[in-house]
C-alpha cells in the first residue's frame, strides 16, 4: 500500500488509525494533499470530501457525537485553516473530541510571506484542549508518533489542533510501514463526592434540584433518570439525550412563577451536568437562590452557572449520577412537590392548545407526526427553543448548543447521518439557519437517509421574542432580516426533492410526499412570523394564568 512520502502526514494518521480513528474529512486544496494521500492509504478510514471548510468541521462533528470517538478535519494552509474556528468552538464548549489537522507552510519560508500564508500555529489556542505543530523538517518519526498519541490521548477532553507544515513538492508515496506506537489507554480522572453534597443527602428529606443539560448521547439511560425523578427535583433539557416522559420545558416552569413558587419550591443544592440551562429567567431564579453548586463530569470546562462557587465533582455522568441516586432516599417529599407543580403545568398547558397556524402548533404536530425514534436535529434560535416544549416519542434530539450559534446546523445532522446510515435522521431549522449552511450538502459521499424541515417565517423570529429590537425600528430591516420567500430554489440546487406546505390542509399532503419519498427531500412549511411570535407570547400568558387558577382554587 502506497502512502505519502511525508512523515508529517504518514506518522499521524497511521498512529491514529491504530489509536481507532475510522472517519476523515478533507476538503479540496493542494498543500493538504500528504494528508490526503495518507488518510486514503489506510481502507479503515471513511474518507468523506467536503465543499466548504466550515461545513467539514462540522461534518465531522456530527460524526463524533454518537460514537464519542474522535474524527479528524483536514483543510489546506491560509484561510481555508481558519473556516474550523466555529466547529471548534462547538466541540470545545461541548466536549466533543475532533481533531482538526491543517496543512501549513514551511516554517522556514514563513517570513517571506508566501501565498494563502496566516498564522496557524496557535490558531485555535483559546477554543481547544491542546494545539501542536508537528514539524516533519526537524523531528522524526519517534518524535511525530509522540506528538499524535498526545493529541488522540487530549481529545478525551475535547477538540485538539494540530498544524503541519509541509514543503513541496507535495504528491510523492512510499511504501506505508506500520506504525510502532502503543495505543493509550485513556482513564479520565475522578474525584469522590464532595462531602458538602454528601451532607446535603444525608438529612431527611433533601432538597437538592437536579439540572441535566445538553449531553453527548450515551451518558444517560431513561431508567436512571426515572430514579432520579423520585428522589430530586429535576429538569431535564431536550437535548440531553433522553426523554423517559414529556419533561417541562424550563421556559414552561416559568409560567406563573411567584414569590410563593420561589420560596417553597428553593433548594438547599443544586447538581449540574451537562451545558447550563437554556432559559435566561429558569437561571436567573437558580441565580437569586444562591444555594452551593456542583457539577458532575469529566469535562475540561466546568460554568459558574449560577453565580456561586462551582464545586466540581471528576466522575463519568452514568457513574455519577448513579452514586447520587444511591445516596438519596428512596422518596423524597421535595421531588414531589416539583412533580405536583410539573402535573399543574402540563393540565394548564393542555388547556391552551389550539389550531391556528403557527409555528408553535406546527412543531407540535411534527412532534407527534415524526417517526418514532428518529435522530432529530435542531437549528439553534427558535427551533431549539421548540424542541424543548414537546415529547419527541423517543427520538435522539441534538443541537449544537455548545455555543449556540447557527453556524453547521445541516452540516453537524449530515455528520450524524452519515455515521447511522441506518436510522431516519431530521433536520429542523429555520429559514435563516437553512440558508446560512447550504453548503452541508455539498459533500462526498451524502447520507442517504437525511431528510430536512425549514420552517420559513421570514427571518429570525428569536428577534421577536427579544424586548428591544422592534423597538428601534430596524427589526425586519436589519434584525430579522428574511432573505427567502420560499426555499425552492435552494433545495433544487442541491438537487432535493422539494415540497411545500402553507396550511394544516397541504401539510398534511406535502408531509406525506415528504416523509414516503425514500430519496433525500427538503419540506418547506411557510408560517407568519408576526403571528407566531405573538401566539406564543399569549400562549404562556396563558399559561400562566391557569396556573394561578389551579394553585389558587375558588
Amino acid at each position: 500500500m502506497l502512502t505519502t512520502d511525508h512523515l508529517g502526514a504518514s506518522v499521524l494518521l497511521k498512529t491514529w488509525v491504530a489509536c481507532g480513528l475510522r472517519d476523515v474529512v478533507v476538503s479540496p486544496g493542494s498543500r493538504n494533499a500528504p494528508l490526503v494521500i495518507a488518510a486514503h492509504a489506510h481502507p479503515e478510514i471513511r474518507l468523506v470530501t467536503a465543499l466548504d471548510e466550515r461545513s467539514a468541521g462540522h461534518i465531522a462533528l456530527g460524526m463524533a457525537l454518537s460514537t464519542r470517538r474522535p474524527a479528524a478535519v483536514v483543510s489546506t494552509s491560509g484561510t481555508a485553516a481558519v473556516n474550523h474556528g466555529p466547529a471548534l468552538a462547538e466541540a470545545y464548549f461541548s466536549g466533543v473530541p475532533l481533531l482538526s489537522v491543517t496543512a501549513d507552510r514551511p516554517v522556514a519560508a514563513r517570513p517571506t510571506g508566501p501565498g494563502q500564508y496566516v498564522r496557524q500555529a496557535n490558531l485555535f489556542a483559546a477554543h481547544t484542549v491542546l494545539s501542536l505543530e508537528v514539524d516533519e523538517a526537524t523531528q522524526g518519526e519517534s518524535d511525530i508518533e509522540q506528538q499524535a498519541l498526545a493529541a488522540w490521548t487530549a481529545t478525551a477532553k475535547g477538540p485538539v489542533h494540530v498544524n503541519v507544515p509541509f514543503e513541496e513538492p507535495l504528491y510523492g508515496t512510499v511504501e506505508a510501514t506500520p506504525t510502532s506506537a502503543s495505543v493509550p489507554v485513556i482513564r479520565a480522572e475522578e474525584t469522590p463526592m464532595p462531602e458538602e453534597l454528601l451532607d446535603a443527602l444525608s438529612c431527611h428529606d433533601p432538597r437538592v434540584l437536579v439540572h441535566i443539560g445538553s449531553l453527548g448521547e450515551g451518558q444517560l439511560d431513561a431508567d436512571g433518570v426515572r430514579a432520579l425523578e423520585e428522589r430530586f427535583a429535576l429538569v431535564v433539557d431536550a437535548f440531553a439525550c433522553t426523554q423517559p416522559d414529556a419533561e417541562s420545558s424550563t421556559m414552561r416552569w416559568m409560567c406563573g412563577w411567584d414569590e410563593t413558587c420561589a420560596t417553597s419550591l428553593a433548594p438547599q443544592a443544586i447538581v449540574t451536568v451537562g451545558l447550563p440551562p437554556m432559559d435566561k429567567a429558569f437561571r436567573a431564579q437558580l441565580r437569586r437562590w444562591n444555594v452551593p453548586h456542583f457539577h458532575i463530569g469529566t469535562e475540561a470546562l466546568s460554568w459558574d452557572m449560577f453565580e456561586t462557587p462551582v464545586n466540581r465533582w471528576k466522575i463519568s455522568t452514568k457513574a455519577g449520577l448513579a452514586e447520587l441516586t444511591d445516596a438519596a432516599p428512596a422518596i423524597n417529599a421535595y421531588a414531589q412537590a416539583w412533580s405536583v407543580r410539573k402535573s399543574q403545568l402540563e393540565v394548564a398547558d393542555e388547556a391552551s392548545h389550539g389550531n391556528e397556524w403557527v409555528d408553535y402548533e406546527v412543531y407540535r404536530w411534527l412532534a407527534a407526526q415524526l417517526p418514532a425514534a428518529s435522530r432529530i436535529h435542531f437549528a439553534n434560535s427558535t427551533s431549539a427553543r421548540y424542541a424543548q416544549w414537546f415529547d419527541w416519542q423517543g427520538s435522539t434530539l441534538h443541537a449544537n448548543r455548545g455555543v449556540a450559534g447557527i453556524d453547521g446546523c445541516l452540516s453537524t445532522a449530515v455528520g450524524d447521518a452519515l455515521q447511522n446510515p441506518d436510522a431516519q435522521t431530521v433536520l429542523i431549522a429555520g429559514d435563516a439557519a437553512w440558508l446560512y449552511d447550504t453548503n452541508g450538502l455539498h459533500v462526498n459521499p451524502r447520507p442517504k437517509r437525511l431528510k430536512i424541515i425549514v420552517i420559513n417565517n421570514g427571518g429570525g423570529n428569536i428577534f421577536r421574542w427579544l424586548k428591544g429590537p422592534e423597538e428601534t425600528g430596524l427589526l425586519e430591516a436589519h434584525f430579522e432580516a428574511g432573505f427567502a420567500t420560499d426555499v425552492s430554489a435552494s433545495a433544487q440546487q442541491l438537487g432535493l426533492e422539494y415540497a411545500c406546505a402553507q396550511d394544516w390542509e397541504s401539510l398534511e399532503v406535502a408531509f406525506a410526499s415528504w416523509l414516503n419519498n425514500a430519496a433525500p427531500g427538503l419540506l418547506e412549511i411557510q408560517t407568519p412570523g408576526a403571528a407566531s411570535a405573538e401566539f406564543l407570547a399569549s400562549k404562556l400568558t396563558a399559561i400562566s394564568e391557569a396556573m394561578k387558577r389551579i394553585q389558587t382554587p375558588e
